[in-house]
Formats: structure tokens, C-alpha cells, sequence
């Protein structure tokens, strides 16, 4: 072999060498922490739905609790929450695949677990009794007050369930929850049966509705609280086991130093019932 043929060689090596490590470093994360550390954004699978998440009507700006806790763990990652809006039916899927690194908060189902794997728990949700805040025609949240009376629900709602076991009670289905809330304020129905986060939430945004809560669903008709907590669901495996430690230390942070109830205090959340427990909660879900 002659010396040009050698160093031809050589060179031809080190280029070979040279390529191999620029392709190595440029590879993409092998991690989900590693991919929203690299690429500073952490993109939630997000669907419209106030309180939770939704578009502010003056400035178009995603708002709501879950963006501002999800914002708050974006920055502790040196990364800003990027929100990829679509159906809440496809958000689960976006996750799933790997399109998005984090859907919502959401209530564990084992179909769901099959798929996604789940944060520790970050809210209570519960069902609530709500009446006319003038001229309540129930005063107490018990089935033996409300046996009989008329109670608003949504269409295709779990209240109508609940509803539905109320004795010799009248279902007034509605369409949407701003009618059931008309209903309730006009006197047309004695009791309304809606989650906590509505109610509050539309308290808070118009307080001459004339509506307010009576306390919570009765047990007796209502499942028990910690089947209806709120988790953020990640995709699966060992991509995304460091990504869960740290959202799973930094959710327990903000629930025990008081930091997540000043977020919730935005949307009218006042009671201590949506962060009851949460703070002591194990960090997987316990069933319910």
C-alpha cells in the first residue's frame, strides 16, 4: 500500500470516527426527562374545559389550574409548557403515543392504566349538592331532605346516576350546565347535582347567580372520594419512570407547602376539600 493510499485511509477513518460521534450526540433522548430538558418544552395534551385549562377570552392565553401547575413544573425543568389543544377523547391517545408528554388531570380507570401511567394524585374531585342561595327549598344534604323534590343534572352526566337514586325524586336533565344552573337560580328545580370544580368555578365567575353549595353528595349515592381524584397521566415504561419521580416530588411539594392552593384560590377553590389527604397521598393510585 502506498503512503497516499495510507493517508487516504486514514482521513477517510477519521471522517467515518468524526461522523459517527457528531451522529451520536445529535440522537434523540432516550428519556422523557432527557427530551423536555433537551428541547426546553413540555407539551400537554389539553382540551378546553374551565376551570382545568382553557383559553382567557381577552388576551387567548391558556389559563386554568392544571396550566399553572404544569407550568410551575415546566419552569423547575428550564422548559415552558407548550399546549397542543385537541379533543379530550384523542388526548389520552396524543399521550400514549408519545405526540404529547402529559395529558390533563384526569381520573384513573384500569382501561386507561393499560395505556398511561399515572402521576400521584394532585386534586379531589366530588360531587356537591347545590341550592338557590336565597330561597334554598332544601336545607340539608341528605337523601331524606331531597326525597321527592326535583334535582337538575346534565345529560349523560354521572349525576344522573346518583340523581336517579334519590327516592320518588324528579330528574330535570339539561344540556349543558350553564341551563341547570338557570334552573336552579330561577327556582324551577330544589337541588342541582354537579362536580365541586363547576360549581365553585361559576360561583366565583358570576357570584349574582344566586346559587351556592349545600355540602357534599350524600355517600350513600356517591362514590367514595378517593375513587375521584385527579392524576396527570404520562406515557408508560421506563422512558418516562425519571420524568414521573421528579412531576411526582414537585406535586407533593406544592400540596403540602400551600403553594397549590393559592393556584386554586384563582378559580374560586376554596375549600379545603380538594386538597383533603392529597399532601400524605401515596404517590400511585390506591383504588377507591
Amino acid at each position: 500500500m502506498t503512503w497516499k493510499k495510507m493517508w487516504y485511509g486514514f482521513m477517510a477513518s477519521a471522517m467515518l470516527t468524526t461522523l459517527a460521534a457528531c451522529g451520536s450526540s445529535a440522537s434523540a433522548p432516550t428519556t422523557l426527562l432527557a427530551q423536555v430538558q433537551q428541547t426546553h418544552k413540555l407539551i400537554i395534551a389539553e382540551s378546553a374545559y374551565a376551570p382545568e385549562d382553557f383559553q382567557n377570552p381577552t388576551t387567548h392565553q391558556w389559563t386554568g389550574y392544571d396550566v399553572n401547575i404544569l407550568q410551575g413544573f415546566a419552569k423547575t425543568l428550564g422548559a415552558k409548557l407548550v399546549v397542543d389543544s385537541l379533543p379530550f377523547s384523542a388526548s389520552i391517545e396524543a399521550v400514549a403515543s408519545k405526540r404529547a408528554d402529559i395529558t390533563i388531570d384526569i381520573y384513573y380507570t384500569s382501561a386507561r392504566a393499560k395505556v398511561i401511567s399515572f402521576s400521584r394524585p394532585m386534586l379531589n374531585y366530588n360531587d356537591v349538592v347545590a341550592v338557590s342561595a336565597t330561597h334554598p327549598q332544601i336545607t340539608r344534604p341528605t337523601v331524606s331532605a331531597m326525597t321527592g323534590k326535583k334535582i337538575a343534572v346534565v345529560v349523560g352526566s354521572e349525576e344522573v346516576t346518583e340523581a336517579q337514586k334519590v327516592p320518588n325524586g324528579v330528574v330535570k336533565q339539561y344540556g349543558n350546565i350553564a341551563d341547570s344552573f338557570q334552573a336552579l337560580s330561577t327556582g324551577r328545580v330544589a337541588a342541582d347535582f354537579q362536580p365541586d370544580t363547576d360549581v365553585a368555578w361559576a360561583i366565583h365567575q358570576n357570584p349574582s347567580l344566586n346559587i351556592k353549595i349545600l355540602g357534599a353528595m350524600p355517600s350513600s349515592i356517591a362514590p367514595p372520594l378517593a375513587s375521584l381524584r385527579g392524576y396527570y397521566g404520562i406515557p408508560k415504561g421506563a422512558y418516562s419512570a425519571s420524568f414521573l419521580a421528579k412531576l411526582n416530588a414537585y406535586l407533593k411539594k406544592i400540596a403540602c407547602n400551600g403553594q397549590e392552593q393559592k393556584m386554586l384560590d384563582q378559580y374560586g377553590m376554596k375549600s379545603p376539600v380538594f386538597l383533603n389527604g392529597i399532601c400524605q397521598a401515596p404517590n400511585s393510585y390506591q383504588g377507591g
